[in-house]
């Protein structure tokens, strides 16, 4: 027999109930107190694509220090064993209750430990390629849903911005000096403060599927909405290859322990999750 649609909303509403736990446990479990700390986290969930992010970040709480982490099948499918005394981490599975994942220094293989991390190293900074297919693809899909995406000579240290709810617009505006690869990175972030509740705005429009989607609304400082934004930024750059300068910029946002007091984890990676279901 079929599930009723009221099963259905059930099971939804108790996923959402769950994962929003994830924000409290990570309160209770780790101390984000230093730029340190909140970028070492978020450089960990950015690392691993083979995984939901959520699973990333059950991993993180269960052991910081993992190096790189996979389950049974991933490590066979590279010529790795896992090793006898290795301690397994504990993950969400697909099809069941749980799985179990390994860090690289528990497993074997003919290939160092060493050789196998330099192999996915990258530097920091604005680097890696996306297709000019990618990029339109994203202009297009901005615009469908009622954004006007504008370029403009803008100064160096003035990558874009997006227009709040009062100037009676909704526009991007982006540095027409500037690659695809660093518009891209702007471009997620400017659509963050949007999804995230920080321009006012209230819905969005798409033009011709006649959807509305309907946004957050969340008073936050400056240096609170600019964390939130760029982190959104580097977790889908460093999805599709880029290597953003999101460290160095985040760390000069944190000042104090209280910058840090009203960032929601859980919100932040959900909202990450829709613009790349949305837009990519």
């Amino acid at each position: 027999m079929e599930a009723s649609l009221f099963d259905e909303l059930d099971k939804d509403k108790k996923i959402i109930n769950d994962k929003y736990t994830i924000d409290e446990l990570f309160k209770r479990s780790l101390n984000y107190k230093s730029s340190a700390d909140f970028t070492k986290f978020f450089n960990f969930i950015a690392s691993f694509n083979h995984y939901s992010r959520y699973n990333t970040m059950l991993v993180y709480i269960q052991n910081p220090e993992v190096t790189f982490f996979g389950g049974s099948s991933f490590w066979q499918n590279r010529n790795r064993t896992i090793n006898i005394e290795a301690k397994p981490l504990l993950i969400l599975c697909p099809n069941g209750p749980m799985m179990c994942v390994y860090d690289i220094y528990d497993t074997s293989g003919k290939q160092s430990v060493q050789d196998f991390l330099n192999e996915g190293s990258g530097a920091t900074g604005i680097k890696g390629f996306i297709s000019q297919k990618l990029y339109d693809d994203i202009l297009k899909s901005v615009t469908n849903w009622g954004l006007k995406v504008i370029f403009k000579p803008l100064s160096f240290f003035h990558g874009g911005y997006i227009t709040n709810i009062i100037s009676g617009r909704l526009e991007i505006v982006l540095n027409e000096n500037a690659t695809k690869e660093e518009n891209f990175s702007v471009l997620i972030h400017e659509l963050a403060h949007l999804f995230l509740g920080h321009t006012g705005h209230k819905t969005l429009n798409h033009l011709y599927l006649k959807k509305t989607i309907k946004l957050s609304d969340k008073k936050l400082s400056k240096t609170a909405k600019e964390l939130e934004a760029e982190t959104v930024s580097f977790l889908l750059c460093s999805k599709i290859g880029l290597k953003t300068n999101a460290s160095e910029y985040l760390a000069g946002y944190i000042k104090n322990e209280k910058d840090l007091d009203d960032f929601n984890f859980e919100f932040v990676i959900k909202t990450a999750d829709k613009l790349e279901n949305l837009f990519l």
